[in-house]
């Protein structure tokens, strides 16, 4: 996927949320931004998506015990 698709993909779903939370759709405004959080992602450094991720985990197992 390229940046200008990403992006387009972006745009185009945020369309769908906000038409569907006008509509007071909110379990497709919900899918609708998880999506566009996802593609958001793609968007995003390698190395500060898996530092995130690695932060997630270590707070996750500080919790846990």
């Amino acid at each position: 996927m390229t940046v200008e698709h990403a992006r387009e993909r972006l745009k185009r779903t945020a369309g769908e949320a906000h038409r569907a939370e006008e509509q007071d759709d909110f379990a497709a405004a919900n899918e609708a931004w998880r999506r566009y959080r996802l593609i958001s992602d793609t968007l995003r450094d390698p190395e500060e998506l898996l530092a995130e991720g690695v932060a997630i985990s270590e707070t996750a197992l500080a919790l846990a015990e």
